[in-house]
């Protein structure tokens, strides 16, 4: 029961959060935030995240069908390794996301990336478990933003 209860806190603090994110911004979120997740020391775009990317992102992007929607790509790591590389492996993730995108007819203009290592660990995900290798799996991700410029 507390569980439940804490889940549905931190679902109303992520909204809440959202919220007050897109009102200070010149952009509109246009859709939810994606999370493709890799395995340790991997950065190919897998099977599953190639489908993943066609089914939603992909698709919003066809469906708006404007060039005013900007993609958000955040590159991160877990703590196995060392920071450069993480930094390294982090861009390597956010930089294949973009190269396929690319290959599906998004423009560059579109794509924004930025990576981050081990820098900026996942919080809200895990904060029910305390497993080493949850905390570390939730945190070798590239987050995707979809927002339409004002």
């Amino acid at each position: 029961m507390l569980k439940n209860f804490l889940a549905i806190l931190l679902l109303y603090l992520f909204a809440l959060t959202n919220a007050l994110a897109q009102t200070t911004s010149k952009t509109e979120l246009a859709a939810p935030i994606y999370t493709l997740y890799y395995p340790t020391n991997q950065w190919e775009v897998s099977t599953e995240n190639i489908s993943f990317l066609d089914s939603y992102v992909i698709t919003t992007l066809k469906i708006e069908k404007t060039s005013n929607l900007i993609i958000y790509l955040e590159g991160h790591t877990d703590d196995v390794g060392t920071e450069i590389d993480n930094l390294e492996l982090s861009k390597k993730r956010v930089q294949a996301v973009a190269d396929y995108l690319i290959s599906k007819g998004i423009t560059t203009d579109q794509i924004q990336i930025s990576y981050f290592g081990e820098t900026k660990p996942e919080k809200r995900k895990i904060a029910i478990s305390k497993k080493l290798e949850d905390i570390r799996y939730a945190n070798r991700r590239v987050v995707i933003r979809i927002e339409k410029v004002l």
